[in-house]
């Protein structure tokens, strides 16, 4: 990864799908290898004529017996009509067609970037001058609720640019859904379209950033996922890439491209972002201190180093006790417990170096699980609620 410039980061291959793709095509050219209409078969004869002749002429370019392929690819896999079939399979059955051979999984990955090329081009039109797109992909990742559910986006990773530097950004999008009971069939015409926005701060290029985690082990929260919630406004640097997600598919039913429709870009004054915790808690004490007057066992959460370095924990609260620990990036590689104990992938990466940072949907405590990059020198404010009375 370069020092002086942004343009060696690769971001085509930051994730497991897209590199399985890009493994699939140095192995084979599987894409010539799906069926189309091999127009050079055609026997020549006479010529039509009259004023039917284009349409027959067109038609025979269309006839079923010159749609070939190769091993595996069937005739409905043809580039017009695998588009038409997608959108019929759209979700998990989608998502099984990925796996039964490396030419489907190429051929219907290609299809999804076609199918979704209108969303890339509207982000373009409206955000081309701040935000730069790099790379458009299709993920799709399970969702834990009481029945198996799977979750379907549209992920793009944009370059941030220096034009609004010091200051906080707003993407947003309104959509509309094609199946499900959401839909818009035509009984509630004229109503007002569902939106999604994503907020960033912007910093200058190389500054350390700063951002707060919140970890909820009480115990009258009960069995549930016990993931860290993260700081919801993100901040970044110039020359960062941002992932926005457009959800496609989800519990709610399908969303449809063609109402996905961008927002002008929104501009406010940075503010101060610190967990909504500190609203509540006045009074800081060390270790020592508090552990005398509370009932909990009590610890400092040292348990990331080399990567994360810990520099400070204060403790505060009455029935339940909440610490607040700074950390710093220091060692270069993956945090190996913060898995396990934040429920999330950190990986710290040299200073010099851009990394790639997933935004959250405003209004949400969690959103995609994916793993957070961190730079040499930022900061974490951890805090840890624990304790609380079992009702």
């Amino acid at each position: 990864m370069g020092v002086a410039t942004s343009s060696a980061i690769d971001v085509r291959v930051t994730d497991r799908k897209s590199l399985i793709k890009e493994l699939c095509l140095r192995r084979k050219d599987y894409e010539v290898m799906q069926h189309a209409y091999k127009v050079e078969e055609i026997i020549p004869h006479k010529s039509h004529n009259g004023r039917f002749g284009p349409i027959l002429q067109r038609a025979e370019q269309r006839a079923p017996e010159i749609c070939k392929g190769d091993e595996n690819s069937l005739v409905f896999m043809e580039a017009g009509l695998l588009p038409i079939v997608t959108a019929f399979l759209f979700g998990g059955a989608l998502i099984r067609c990925f796996e039964v051979c490396p030419l489907w999984f190429v051929v219907y990955y290609k299809t999804l970037d076609q199918v979704f090329a209108k969303i890339d081009h509207g982000f373009k039109t409206y955000y081309g001058n701040s935000l730069h797109l790099e790379y458009a992909r299709t993920d799709w990742s399970p969702v834990h609720v009481a029945e198996a559910g799977i979750r379907i986006d549209r992920i793009l990773i944009a370059r941030v640019t220096n034009m609004h530097v010091n200051r906080c950004t707003k993407v947003s999008y309104s959509y509309g859904y094609k199946t499900g009971e959401f839909a818009d069939n035509g009984e509630e015409a004229g109503r007002d379209p569902y939106e999604c926005s994503f907020k960033f701060d912007t910093y200058n290029k190389g500054r350390p950033r700063s951002f707060w985690i919140h970890k909820d082990i009480c115990r009258f929260h009960g069995d549930e996922t016990r993931v860290a919630a993260t700081q919801n406004i993100t901040p970044v640097c110039v020359n960062d890439r941002i992932e926005i997600a457009v959800n496609l598919f989800n519990a709610m039913g399908l969303i449809d491209v063609n109402q996905v429709r961008w927002h002008p870009l929104e501009v406010f004054p940075l503010q101060r972002r610190e967990c909504p915790i500190e609203q509540e808690l006045f009074d800081w004490y060390d270790l020592d201190s508090f552990q005398s007057q509370s009932v909990e066992r009590l610890q400092i959460p040292d348990f990331f180093s080399p990567q994360l370095v810990h520099c400070s924990t204060e403790y505060a609260g009455i029935d339940v006790a909440v610490s607040r620990t700074r950390l710093r990036a220091e060692a270069q590689g993956v945090v190996p417990q913060a898995d396990r104990i934040l429920g999330s992938r950190f990986e710290v990466l040299p200073r010099s170096s851009p990394i790639i940072l997933p935004l959250k949907r405003v209004g949400l405590q969690h959103d995609r699980f994916t793993k957070i990059q961190l730079r040499q020198n930022d900061s974490i404010w951890l805090y840890i609620s624990q304790g609380g009375k079992m009702t």
